[in-house]
């Protein structure tokens, strides 16, 4: 075990395939040590969209300040070219994940038992592996399914924007009520950006407006990370959203993210207060 300024390292083993027991583990650690700590930051570069949710939503009592940082790669897989490669092959494209999801893991944190027995508003992120979203539909019926498309400020990065939403063209073809297009671009109007978190805010707040009242929201965790640093800060705004995660178990993309293109870092100077003011 390693020993940082003088204290030993508190490792705990996560299973990113299996993560039941997350929420478990976590919570009696951060009990014993977050009250002694001044000032935390957590890096959610290597983080799963489940661990980053966990440990914020652990986290919501610290008095201090908060750092999170992302670091964003250089290049991402898939590469353009192997995305090109299999377009036009939709139904190649969707076994290409060997089992596509693990299971779908619900927690006491991110759960909500509000309106039960409503029609169902699932909301969904864009991402290179539509499985996820196919599995949460396998669980439930939901009224309607609206996306959150990803928006990227980085040129070379613009055919993503586009690659997404043509994985996930059949099941917006399924539910279009909600799922607008812009005919001038032909991509969904909904999206936020994949490197920000304001802008995943805002467009859950405007299906909170629109859908809130009389129907119960279920969001799936499939965006980007800082899409879902996003995510837990609307779900700190509207507590009845209930947060579900649809582990992936394997992708139809090979090779792994290279370099780094740019730090990026949120600091809350005070986190409990922040969060207070949010769910005001």
């Amino acid at each position: 075990m390693e020993r940082i300024g003088g204290e030993a390292a508190n490792d705990i083993v996560y299973d990113a395939k299996l993560p039941l027991d997350i929420e478990n583990l976590i919570e009696p650690r951060f009990e014993k040590i977050v009250p002694t700590l001044t000032e935390i930051v957590i890096d959610i570069s290597a983080m799963t969209k489940l661990l980053i949710l966990v440990c914020l939503c652990k986290l919501k009592r610290f008095e201090g300040p908060l750092r999170i940082v992302n670091t964003e790669a250089k290049d991402y897989a898939p590469t353009r070219k192997a995305y090109e490669e299999s377009k036009d092959n939709m139904a190649m494209m969707a076994k290409f994940p060997s089992r596509g999801v693990e299971s779908i893991i619900r927690t006491k944190c991110l759960s909500s038992i509000r309106m039960q027995g409503q029609p169902v508003t699932l909301v969904a992120f864009t991402s290179f592996n539509e499985q996820l979203v196919r599995h949460v539909l396998g669980t439930m019926t939901p009224h309607r399914l609206l996306f959150i498309n990803g928006r990227t400020s980085r040129a070379d990065f613009e055919w993503r924007e586009y690659a997404m939403q043509q994985i996930h063209s059949q099941l917006i073809s399924e539910y279009p009520s909600g799922n607008q297009i812009d005919p001038k671009t032909g991509l969904l109007t909904r999206k936020a950006s994949l490197m920000g978190y304001s802008e995943t805010i805002s467009r859950l707040d405007e299906i909170y407006e629109q859908c809130g009242i009389h129907e119960r929201i279920i969001c799936a965790a499939t965006g980007s990370k800082m899409q879902t640093v996003g995510l837990f800060f609307a779900k700190m705004r509207h507590p009845d959203i209930h947060v579900e995660y649809p582990t992936p178990n394997s992708y139809f993309v090979k090779g792994l993210s290279k370099g780094v293109e740019q730090v990026y870092e949120i600091t809350i100077p005070r986190f409990r207060e922040f969060l207070q003011g949010v769910s005001e």
